[in-house]
C-alpha cells in the first residue's frame, strides 16, 4: 500500500491540474493547478528511481488527460467515425503526449537535480535552487511543443483584469511566479524550510498585479459594426455539402445568406465575418493580382447588400497543384463590399491527425490510404486586413491562436500594428464537451499579452468578443444558430513589452533576483 499512495496522490494531482481549466466538472479554478503540480513535483523530488518518477508523471498525465481532454475521445469518435469503446482507448494514448514538458523535465530532475552534490547544495541554499528550479521549470514548459498548449500559467486568467503584468511578461511571468510558489510548497513539506524573501517576492507580485499595468489606451478610435455568423452546421451537413451533394450544398449555403442578410440593428454594417472552412467549394484566388479573383456570387449579393466587407472561412487552391494531397489551403478571404478579393490568409500552422501528419516526407504516401484527412499545404504570408472603415486586424485560424511565439511573429511582422485580431474557428467535432470553453479561455490570453481584442467566430459556438482584459464581452453559445451583432470602438495601441521581446522579458527579473539571494547568502556568512 506504501507504494501505490505516490501514484494516487499524483492521479490526484493531475485531477486538481485538469482544473485549473474549463472542463466537465466547471470553470477555471486558479489555485488547484499549483496544488496538483506541487503534489507531482513533491514525490518527484522524493522518489529516487527513475522508473517510479516516469509512473509518477503517467500517474499524472492519465487523470489529466480523464478529466481536461475526455472530449478528445469525442472527437475520435466523430472525426474518424470510429466506436466510442475504441476511440476512448485510442484517446488513452493522449496521455502520452498531453503535457509533453514533464517528460522533459524527467531527466533533468533524476540526473541534474537529484545527484549527491545538487542534492546537498539544495539542502544548504533551498531559496536559491527555488528561484533557479522555477526559472528552468518555466522556460521548458514554454518552449516544449504543445499541440494543445496548457501551461501552469495559464489558469491566471481567471482573473484576467487585475493582471497587470500580463502585457509585460506574458504567461511566462505567471508560470514562473507558480513554479516558485510551487517550490516552496515543496521545500516547507520535504525539507521543513521556506524562503521568507521568496515569499515576500510572491506577495509583493501578488498584490500589485492590479496597479502594475502599463496605461495603454487606443488612438484614433473608431467604431466597427461587425456581424459574426454562427450557422451551426453539424459535421455530416458540413462534410456532405464539401463532397458536393447539392441538397446539402443548398442547405448550407442558405443558412449562411439568410443569416448574413438579416437587418443590422447598428446602423451600418461594415464587416460579415463567416466562420473557418464555412465555404464548402474551393476559390481559386488569383495569386498575381486579388482583384481578379473571380468572386462566388452569394458573396456578391451578401456585399453589395449591405455594402459591407466580408471575411469568409473557406479553401483556396495551391497554384500549380495536382492531385489531392497539398492541394488547397485552409484560408480566410477578405471580400470588400464591391464584391472584390482584397487578400487572402493561408493557415500556418496544421493540426496533426486532422490536416496533416506528423511524418514529413512520408505524408504524401499516408495520403493515398487515409481519406478523412485533409493535407492542406501550409500558408507563408503574414497579411495584414484593412477595411474600408480603416480598420486594420490580422488573422489566425483555429489553434493558431494558443500559439504565442507564432501571434507574436506575426503581429512584429506588420509595418502597421493591427487594432484587433480575428480568429476563425470551427469546433463542431467537440461536440457538447468543455473544449469550445476551453478554447476560448487559452485564446483569451492573446489579448491579455498583446493589448489586441479578440474577434473570435465560429461554427457551432463560441462566438464572442473578448476585450483587451481578457475578459469575454459577449457571446454566442455552443448549438446556437444567430448571428452575433456588435459595435465596438478599435483604436491603435502601441506595442506591449511582451510583443517585443516575448520569453526574454524575465531574463532582467531573473538576473536581480538571483543577485539579490547572492547578497543574502554573503550577508549570512
Amino acid at each position: 500500500m506504501g507504494n501505490f499512495k505516490p501514484y494516487a496522490f499524483s492521479f490526484l494531482g493531475g485531477i486538481l491540474y485538469a482544473l485549473g481549466f474549463p472542463s466537465a466538472l466547471g470553470k477555471s479554478l486558479l489555485v488547484t493547478p499549483i496544488l496538483g503540480m506541487a503534489i507531482l513535483l513533491y514525490y518527484l523530488f522524493a522518489e529516487k528511481g527513475l522508473k517510479a518518477k516516469a509512473g509518477l508523471i503517467l500517474s499524472f498525465s492519465l487523470s489529466f488527460n480523464l478529466v481536461g481532454f475526455y472530449w478528445i475521445a469525442d472527437t475520435l469518435a466523430e472525426f474518424g467515425q470510429l466506436p466510442y469503446f475504441a476511440a476512448l482507448l485510442l484517446s488513452l494514448l493522449f496521455t502520452f503526449i498531453i503535457a509533453p514538458y514533464l517528460w522533459a523535465l524527467l531527466p533533468i530532475v533524476h540526473f541534474g537535480l537529484q545527484s549527491p552534490q545538487m542534492e546537498k547544495k539544495r539542502a544548504l541554499y533551498p531559496a536559491l535552487f527555488a528561484l533557479a528550479i522555477a526559472a528552468l521549470f518555466t522556460f521548458i514548459e514554454y518552449f516544449t511543443p504543445q499541440q494543445f498548449p496548457a501551461m501552469i500559467g495559464q489558469p491566471w486568467a481567471a482573473v484576467g483584469r487585475h493582471l497587470g503584468f500580463a502585457n509585460i511578461g506574458g504567461i511566462p511571468i505567471y508560470s514562473f511566479f507558480s513554479f516558485l510558489i510551487i517550490m516552496e510548497i515543496v521545500h516547507a513539506i520535504g525539507l521543513k524550510r521556506f524562503s521568507k524573501f521568496n515569499i515576500f517576492v510572491i506577495l509583493v507580485f501578488i498584490f500589485s498585479n492590479p496597479f502594475a499595468r502599463l496605461d495603454n489606451p487606443p488612438e484614433d478610435k473608431e467604431k466597427l459594426n461587425m456581424r459574426l455568423v454562427q450557422a451551426n452546421i453539424s459535421n455530416f451537413l458540413k462534410v456532405d455539402s464539401e463532397s458536393g451533394a447539392y441538397a446539402s450544398v443548398s442547405q448550407v449555403l442558405e443558412r449562411y445568406k439568410k443569416l448574413s442578410l438579416q437587418p443590422y440593428p447598428h446602423g451600418e454594417l461594415h464587416l460579415i465575418i463567416w466562420p473557418e472552412t464555412a465555404y464548402p467549394f474551393a476559390i481559386e484566388s488569383n495569386k498575381s493580382d486579388f482583384a481578379k479573383t473571380e468572386i462566388p456570387s452569394i458573396f456578391q449579393d451578401i456585399a453589395l447588400e449591405h455594402q459591407s466587407a466580408l471575411f469568409i472561412g473557406g479553401y483556396d487552391t495551391v497554384q500549380g497543384g495536382q492531385g489531392y494531397y497539398q492541394s488547397e489551403y485552409n484560408s480566410n478571404f477578405h471580400i470588400n463590399k464591391k464584391a472584390e478579393l482584397e487578400d487572402v490568409y493561408h493557415k500556418h500552422i496544421l493540426i496533426p491527425f486532422g490536416e496533416t501528419l506528423p511524418f514529413g516526407p512520408f505524408n504524401e504516401t499516408f495520403s493515398k490510404y487515409l481519406d478523412n484527412i485533409s493535407f492542406f499545404s501550409e500558408g507563408k504570408r503574414f497579411p495584414l486586413f484593412k477595411t474600408h472603415t480603416g480598420h486594420t486586424f490580422i488573422n489566425t485560424i483555429c489553434y493558431e491562436i494558443l500559439k504565442p511565439e507564432f501571434v507574436r511573429k506575426y503581429v512584429n511582422q506588420q509595418k502597421e500594428r493591427p487594432r484587433a485580431i480575428i480568429n476563425l474557428t470551427n469546433d463542431s467535432w467537440y461536440g457538447d464537451t468543455s473544449e469550445p470553453e476551453q478554447h476560448l479561455f487559452l485564446a483569451s490570453w492573446r489579448a491579455l499579452e498583446l493589448d489586441l481584442p479578440i474577434i473570435r467566430s465560429t461554427n457551432t459556438g463560441i462566438s464572442s468578443y473578448i476585450n483587451t482584459y481578457g475578459e469575454e464581452i459577449e457571446r454566442l453559445g455552443v448549438g446556437v444558430t444567430g448571428n452575433l451583432d456588435i459595435s465596438v470602438e478599435l483604436g491603435t495601441r502601441y506595442p506591449t513589452l511582451y510583443q517585443r521581446f516575448g520569453f526574454w522579458v524575465l531574463l532582467p527579473l531573473w538576473f536581480a533576483l538571483f543577485i539579490f539571494h547572492l547578497i543574502l547568502i554573503k550577508l549570512k556568512r
